[in-house]
């Protein structure tokens, strides 16, 4: 027997507490920055009223359809109320320009001002938000839709912060410092969702992508992330409130513990695939997601969109705890016909779903399965692939391989002593010291970082075995200089994250593979402009210039610095490349420049570039 006709209210709601069938399957179209463009405003004048900024969204709704109205834009509402200093971007997220407490010092004047004044209300863009959810109460929207905001969970906050790289630091060197941050960073996330449930809020959908699997090891979630969750999902219960959990890309090995961490949904990439969570713990807490945001919603057509949300309908909605939703926030530029198509197709799938009826689905395939079209290639190339045959299982290596070896052996182990041993091993048997960077310590960088592309290392592990790969750098500096070599051998990458885009991560991975491959890197960090990436590339004389893209509306600056150089003579001085969330080959060729889908990637772009200009 098929449900009655729900209210969007009542659909989401039974899908989230698994209590009963929804009568079609619901969606969250992500209407945050998208549905501003509706209203005919730019992002940057109404985050700060909230009155225009629900009235813009309430336009989206009114003409697009969707059955969760989202106040609010943004993850950085904890850490602009504890001082981060953000630009508001017109058709954007907000971009954190200035972190609150980059030191130790820094942060303790931060703690002792929270402590002894409390937690203030008015800093950042609360009341303009507690503003938007009222208008949507008062406008009616409550009575039909669920409502909902997304607030920063604690240790997304934390490393917001410090920075992430200091963050990193912290976890590995200064854990219980890092745990200090945490814990202010959890009250104030806990006085945020107060007041957004005071406002008229049905749901806090925490974000917390720095608890992801491509971040964190999953014995550091269960530490520093897992914990505190739990604290903050107990605190929003305990007042009445709702909370969900967002964490993006992959989260496979943390599933178990997500699904106890006190939420009612889990929403994100989920990779390596909705359907795996489904069958994992799908049984435990309801699922929101997972259509891929950029190859599918802003990339694809419509029939694309269509047939991956049946595919979702069918592998992760058949018997309902589900809601459609993009894998992540979505670009100002999806496409209309796209949005339509997402939230057209939910409302035509109806319970119990009739699998037949959708057609033919053999050859579509969810975000995270190897065969999505949006699943980048890991980089090996075949000289890499040879050297690494220097394995175990070749029984007999020369003196020199055997010091190859045992270098990319330590970098694997985090071994700065046995680093040491054989750089000193390397030398007495007349190795050059290019020769034991290069073919020894970068080729177990190399090996790490395929791991980490294969989900079988992490971000900590990258940054450990950098460090150990520093324990070599006192012995074979010097020699390098006193041959005349170092400076002459170093040539110099500009790397940045373009404007409008605040997620580094993979930014600083690719300046670390960089680094760890003799080059000299100026890294500009995030929220760079065309102008900058010009003008240090000329002050350095660089060989590249590298621009990290996480959003679609910031391809625009990548164009226009392609257009600069262009403009001035230079497009064929530099190397000009890109990576990131955002771009892929096809668009990097469209505008001109080389796309390098991982951190390795981006290193071999650079030696070919180098090679063939020699």
């Amino acid at each position: 027997m098929s449900p009655s006709k729900m209210t969007s209210r009542e659909r989401v709601f039974a899908a989230v507490t698994m209590k009963e069938l929804p009568d079609q399957l619901p969606v969250t179209p992500l209407l945050m920055t998208r549905g501003i463009r509706e209203g005919g405003v730019r992002v940057d004048e109404v985050l700060l009223d909230g009155e225009a900024m629900a009235k813009a969204k309430i336009k989206a709704h009114q003409k697009f359809g969707g059955d969760v109205v989202l106040a609010g834009t943004d993850l950085f509402t904890p850490v602009e109320n504890l001082g981060a200093v953000l630009d508001y971007l017109p058709y954007a997220q907000p971009s954190l320009v200035e972190h609150p407490a980059p030191t130790k010092e820094a942060f303790y004047r931060l703690k002792d001002n929270y402590l002894s004044k409390g937690f203030d209300p008015e800093k950042g863009r609360l009341r303009a938000i507690q503003e938007e959810i009222r208008t949507f109460v008062k406008e009616g929207w409550k009575d039909t839709h669920a409502l909902a905001t997304p607030v920063g969970g604690p240790i997304t906050t934390a490393q917001l912060v410090t920075g992430t790289d200091e963050f990193f630091t912290y976890l590995a060197e200064d854990p219980d410092y890092a745990k200090e941050i945490i814990e202010l960073c959890l009250d104030v996330c806990k006085n945020i969702c107060r007041m957004m449930f005071e406002a008229g809020i049905d749901v806090c959908n925490i974000l917390d992508p720095f608890c992801s699997c491509d971040i964190l090891p999953p014995e550091m979630y269960r530490e520093f992330g897992l914990p505190y969750q739990q604290r903050l999902f107990a605190y929003i219960k305990e007042i009445g409130g709702i909370g969900f959990t967002h964490t993006c890309t992959f989260t496979q090995p943390i599933w178990s513990d997500i699904a106890a961490n006190g939420s009612l949904n889990f929403n994100g990439d989920m990779y390596p695939g909705a359907d795996h969570t489904k069958r994992a713990i799908g049984d435990k807490l309801s699922l929101m997601g997972t259509l891929s945001p950029y190859s599918t919603l802003t990339h694809g057509t419509p029939e694309d969109v269509a047939r991956e949300v049946k595919k979702l309908a069918v592998e992760v909605g058949y018997n309902g705890g589900f809601v459609c939703m993009p894998g992540c926030d979505i670009d100002w530029t999806v496409p209309e016909e796209n949005m339509r198509a997402l939230i057209d197709t939910c409302a035509s799938i109806k319970y119990p779903i009739d699998i037949e009826a959708l057609g033919d689905l053999s050859n579509v395939y969810l975000a995270g399965h190897p065969k999505h079209p949006g699943m980048r290639k890991i980089s090996i190339d075949d000289d890499q692939r040879v050297r690494m045959g220097i394995k175990k299982t070749q029984m007999k290596k020369t003196p020199e391989e055997e010091v190859y070896y045992n270098l990319a052996d330590a970098i694997m182990e985090y071994d700065g002593d046995k680093v040491v041993e054989w750089t000193q091993k390397g030398l007495e048997l007349g190795l050059t010291p290019q020769q034991i960077i290069f073919d020894g310590l970068c080729l177990g960088m190399k090996m790490v970082g395929d791991m980490y592309e294969r989900n079988e290392r992490f971000i900590t592990d990258m940054l450990k075995s950098a460090k150990t790969m520093d324990k070599a750098m006192p012995i074979l500096v010097p020699l390098m200089e006193a041959s005349g070599l170092k400076d002459g051998k170093k040539e110099t990458v500009v790397m940045g994250l373009v404007r409008g885009n605040t997620q580094d991560i993979g930014k600083n991975l690719v300046v670390l593979m960089l680094k760890a491959n003799g080059f000299n890197v100026i890294d500009l960090g995030k929220n760079v402009n065309p102008e900058e990436f010009i003008k240090a590339a000329e002050a350095n004389n660089a060989v590249a210039i590298g621009m990290s893209v996480m959003t679609n509306s910031s391809v625009a600056y990548v164009e226009k610095t392609v257009k600069m150089l262009k403009e001035q003579g230079k497009y064929n001085k530099y190397l000009v490349m890109t990576g990131g969330a955002a771009m892929n080959e096809q668009l990097a060729a469209q505008i001109g420049i080389r796309y390098g889908s991982d951190a390795n990637a981006a290193v071999s772009l650079v030696k070919e570039h180098i090679a063939a200009n020699a």
